[in-house]
């Protein structure tokens, strides 16, 4: 009965849509109680099972089976200010448009059981990376993103050892499924106009913004990785975690649906523009995390981290079409390294309660010359706070909160149809986070 709740948890996961709101299109959500003080305790914080992902080597400091499931809600906001987005001819493409980023629900399950006193085993799933932006059909950047959903679960079944008291290792096996689903509007207005001239088309109605057709570019696949974890307590009170997360390729293979209005249908007479197989490669960063934990009093631990992202395996976003007469869909994106730091506390008030606090600076991978309405990335600085309460020994009830603001991010980008989308970027996420935890 009590594994229902993890096994159960892919099929929960895979009904969440995830809005952007992390770095680039990563996801922090892994455990309640580290969202309190904003994920500055991931590699270092023993007090639940999460501990299992955010470093495996921790799991030798469990002295008995622990299970946590947790959920946590992102509710994004975002608007988009144009200044003077132009079609294929120079006129202007639209207007303001807000309410793209979608809410969501991100699920998490945990597990840690210790073998003997030198070993223990876990499992976590999770949900590491997504992204869900539903902009307005009538958008400026129609040409350039619609729809853009991606999701991600993660299983990760670990392994830990105690080498010495002080020193424990661990390693763990990543098996992640993906599934993403990208749309956008085809102006086919602005494609007559490229391929056979106005003479042709303008007396059939095919000018820019007046004959939209639309392509729905779907995929999905498995792929496998691995991560490996060390804790060392140089001092009763230090404690030093240092994890490393590989990258993981992803191959995804689906198909291009493309909806072309009846006065463009003879575009398609070349073969293009018509349904077809098609097949992504996305290379998902790994990621090398280094923490601290130093228990100050008896009642005060503090947290501090250094993430690193190798964001640079990204370096475009192609689709290439199994029909030889569509080109290949290609969007540079030139992701750059980048890092997330944090800071954190605990405080126990009491054997049932303990608050805790956290902010965290999260640096965006995206330059900004190759930003994308797919993903209008920025910086972002996250302000946590959360508590537990343990009724008994054997209960803890987790909540959080995370106010995740986005700086204002400059958007100039010419798509393949001639469309210039000028214009800023704004927005913040709120999260609210909730988990148990039980021991046995």
């Amino acid at each position: 009965m009590h594994r229902f709740p993890i096994l159960a948890l892919p099929a929960l996961a895979s009904t969440a849509l995830i809005p952007a709101h992390a770095d680039s299109f990563a996801i922090s959500e892994y455990s309640t109680s580290d969202l309190g003080r904003a994920n500055s305790g991931r590699v270092t914080q023993t007090e639940d099972p999460a501990a299992a992902y955010g470093n495996p080597a921790l799991m030798t400091r469990f002295d008995r089976l622990a299970v946590s499931l947790g959920l946590s809600g992102i509710l994004g906001n975002a608007e988009f200010e144009d200044k003077g987005s132009i079609d294929a001819l120079g006129n202007p493409l639209g207007g303001d448009t807000d309410g793209f980023l979608s809410d969501a629900a991100i699920p998490a399950a945990h597990a840690v059981y210790p073998v003997n006193e030198d070993i223990a085993v876990g499992l976590s799933v999770t949900v590491p990376f997504g992204l869900a932006t539903d902009y307005e059909r009538d958008w400026p950047g129609r040409y350039q993103a619609l729809e853009s959903e991606l999701q991600t679960i993660n299983i990760n079944p670990s392994l830990a050892y105690q080498i010495t008291d002080d020193l424990s290792f661990g390693v763990g096996l990543n098996a992640q499924y993906i599934d993403a689903r990208l749309t956008s509007a085809i102006d086919f207005g602005a494609v007559c106009l490229n391929q056979a001239g106005p003479a042709t088309c303008a007396p059939a109605g095919l000018v820019p913004q007046a004959a939209d057709g639309l392509v729905e570019i779907e995929g999905d696949d498995w792929s496998f990785g691995w991560n490996v974890g060390l804790a060392w307590a140089p001092h009763a009170d230090w404690l030093i975690g240092l994890h490393h997360r590989s990258s993981i390729d992803q191959g995804l293979e689906g198909d291009a649906d493309f909806t072309v209005p009846a006065m463009a249908s003879f575009l398609t007479a070349s073969g293009a523009f018509t349904d077809t197989p098609g097949r992504a490669a996305l290379d998902l960063p790994g990621t090398t995390e280094l923490g601290i934990r130093w228990q100050a009093s008896e009642r005060a631990t503090l947290y501090a981290s250094a993430r690193w992202t190798e964001w640079s395996s990204i370096e475009e976003l192609r689709v290439d079409f199994e029909n030889p007469f569509q080109p290949d869909s290609v969007e540079e994106l030139n992701y750059e390294d980048a890092g997330r730091y944090g800071i954190g506390g605990d405080y126990q008030i009491s054997d049932q309660w303990t608050v805790r606090a956290g902010y965290a600076y999260d640096e965006s991978p995206a330059p900004a010359e190759f930003r994308t309405a797919r993903i209008p990335d920025n910086d972002r600085h996250i302000i946590a706070v959360g508590t537990t309460w343990s009724p008994t020994p054997e209960w803890d009830v987790d909540a959080a909160y995370n106010r995740v603001s986005i700086e204002d991010a400059d958007f100039d980008r010419t798509g393949e149809f001639g469309d210039r989308v000028v214009g800023t970027f704004s927005g913040h996420a709120d999260v609210v986070s909730l988990s148990a935890t039980r021991r046995f």
